[in-house]
């Protein structure tokens, strides 16, 4: 699984789980209301996990089926008394097992996510000041990228001609919306969004993981970019 998909997938489960444990206090506190609230968020939260899944992996329902069918014939078993049908259940639940196991030996791949790792490097690179004026090229025809900046130990990634993708149905007022909700403000006549990552290096990149993962993930749709993202920067000249 790619690091960053795996990421964005741990912090919706944690989210998951702190959600329910909201939902399960507030019916024992009756309050119904709240817990109908934190109920909504959480089919949400559920609802984009499912996504995750499966662009993680094409046969995950698949993989959930025949998990359920293994289940259910191992609780079979345990219950029944007749030698002739647990030979029968035993023998299907090892049929199960194997066609279980075959389904997790074919390959899979997020195509967008084949830069994964080059991307973590370039942006390494950059804070280590040996590349400068990054840029993560999303849709190169409508001039849709990412820029990454850092100096003084201030990274700032920018995302530039807001009006113009809006206009052009590129970017909607949602997704602006959601970029904010990341900690970007919309700057010079609201035409670019720019956000702001200070402290140690490490703690740059670990953040900067987190943003572009939700950004590739849940505000936009990764496969939008496929055949299309690159990495653009320039080698500086040493003196």
């Amino acid at each position: 699984m790619d690091n960053r998909l795996t990421l964005v997938i741990s912090l919706y489960e944690e989210e998951k789980i702190q959600l329910q444990k909201l939902v399960d206090n507030c019916l024992v506190e009756t309050d119904y209301l709240l817990a109908h609230y934190h109920s909504e968020a959480l089919q949400q939260v559920n609802k984009r996990l499912l996504v995750l899944y499966f662009l993680n992996d094409p046969l995950y329902g698949e993989k959930q089926l025949i998990q359920r069918e293994i289940g259910w014939l191992g609780k079979q078993m345990d219950a029944e008394v007749s030698d002739e049908l647990i030979k029968y259940y035993e023998k299907k639940l090892q049929q199960a097992k194997v066609e279980f196991e075959k389904l997790n030996q074919n390959g899979k791949s997020t195509p967008f996510t084949n830069n994964g790792t080059l991307l973590d490097e370039t942006l390494a690179r950059l804070v280590d000041k040996s590349i400068k004026n990054v840029k993560l090229i999303l849709k190169k025809q409508d001039r849709l990228f990412l820029a990454f900046n850092y100096s003084n130990n201030l990274l700032k990634l920018t995302l530039p001609f807001v009006k113009k993708h809006m206009k052009s149905r590129m970017l909607y007022e949602h997704q602006i919306i959601s970029f904010q909700n990341l900690g970007f403000d919309l700057i010079d006549n609201e035409t670019r969004l720019c956000l702001k990552i200070a402290g140690s290096k490490e703690y740059i990149l670990s953040s900067l993981k987190i943003i572009l993962s939700k950004i590739v993930f849940e505000i936009f749709y990764f496969k939008e970019f496929d055949n299309e993202s690159y990495i653009q920067f320039c080698e500086k000249v040493k003196g």
